[in-house]
């Protein structure tokens, strides 16, 4: 039997160079002035994991390790056996760049919950927007 989980891919514009945009949201230290519940962040003591303070527990949180291709995909451990994935991309469209993030719906993840999900998820890439737009 092939599980399947139901996703959403959801995109913001961004009016800054594609490298501009990967190198910041890549760096981890930057996520509280994006990612809505972040509140803190700091590097794990061992590895390539983060521990990220949110308003419902200390998640570990990996990223894609470093590459040419835009891929900024994330997993999150917020409880042991609990992974969540996110795929993200930050590719060229012209001068400036498109940020993709695809979401999924986990196991026993209500459609109401998956829904604020995605809206959440679209409220940081319009906040990620904002603070790269911003800068000069």
């Amino acid at each position: 039997m092939t599980v399947y989980l139901s996703s959403q891919t959801i995109s913001v514009f961004i009016n800054r160079p594609a490298h501009e945009v990967y190198e910041y949201a890549y760096n981890m230290e930057n996520f509280p002035q994006w990612v809505s519940f972040c509140q803190s962040i700091q590097k794990a003591d061992e590895g390539d994991a983060w521990m990220m303070e949110t308003p419902y527990c200390i998640s570990e949180v990996r990223v894609a390790q470093k590459n040419s291709f835009g891929v900024l995909d994330h997993r999150s451990i917020p409880a042991p056996g609990v992974e969540i994935c996110d795929a993200m991309r930050v590719i060229t469209n012209g001068d400036g760049c498109e940020v993709f993030l695809t979401g999924f719906q986990m196991p026993g993840m209500s459609h109401d919950k998956f829904s604020q999900v995605i809206t959440t998820g679209q409220q940081d890439l319009n906040n990620l927007k904002t603070v790269l737009e911003g800068r000069n």
